[in-house]
């Protein structure tokens, strides 16, 4: 378990700086990140509006957010496809298990099951943040959502998504990430978890600059 958690976090740390000598390392930093190979996308890929958003699966801010905010922008702009909605499992460093739980998404992402990982990560966030070894708990919620678990512990312990994992913590640093949840809204950074008025507030803005009419006040989703 140790030898296991040690690899898991080093990732973190490779990822936040290459070394000096590492030129290996420092040639990979200096490629442009390509935002297609990043993240994970609801909405149509023709919406007016795109939003990439940064979270960290052990923010609590983040689970409330997706809980009671997202849900309604999910109805009425993206479903709506007004707007085209990336995900960036992001890892901030000061969650406990964050990085654990971040691959554990992207090896449900492996098998095109990321969004149901993202969900029950953040509903059972209390499950696994404060567990010594929480790669059992995230194997469980695979196997309830109908992933095939030895596949999902292999690319876990395996580090079959490091890179991704890398990626997503490089676009964080690179934006200048300092707490989540962070939204790149057409391209400029808004940070927090911010209440549901003033998020549709922004992207009426967003959407009326681009010529579109934004969903009409009162259609909340319960």
């Amino acid at each position: 378990m140790l030898v296991r958690r040690i690899k898991v976090l080093s990732i973190l740390f490779l990822a936040a700086a290459a070394a000096p000598s590492d030129l290996a390392c420092q040639a990979q930093e200096s490629q442009p990140l390509d935002l297609n190979q990043i993240g994970y996308d609801l909405g149509s890929p023709e919406a007016s509006v795109r939003v990439v958003e940064l979270s960290d699966f052990g923010c609590g801010y983040c689970r409330l957010f997706h809980q009671e905010t997202f849900p309604t922008l999910l109805a009425l702009y993206v479903d709506a496809g007004l707007v085209q909605w990336k995900y960036v499992p992001f890892v901030l460093g000061m969650f406990p298990n964050g990085l654990e739980a971040s691959m554990a998404a992207e090896c449900g992402g492996e098998q095109d099951q990321f969004f149901p990982m993202q969900r029950r990560l953040f509903s059972d966030q209390a499950g696994w943040k404060n567990s010594q070894d929480p790669l059992p708990f995230f194997a469980g919620l695979a196997e309830e959502e109908g992933l095939d678990v030895d596949r999902f512990n292999r690319c876990v312990e395996g580090g079959w998504r490091e890179n991704r994992v890398r990626a997503n913590i490089r676009l964080g640093r690179e934006v200048g990430t300092r707490g989540t949840p962070t939204f790149l809204i057409e391209g400029i950074p808004i940070s927090g978890a911010l209440p549901l008025d003033t998020f549709r507030d922004i992207l009426d803005i967003a959407l009326r600059q681009k010529g579109i009419t934004p969903p009409p006040r009162g259609q909340e989703e319960g």
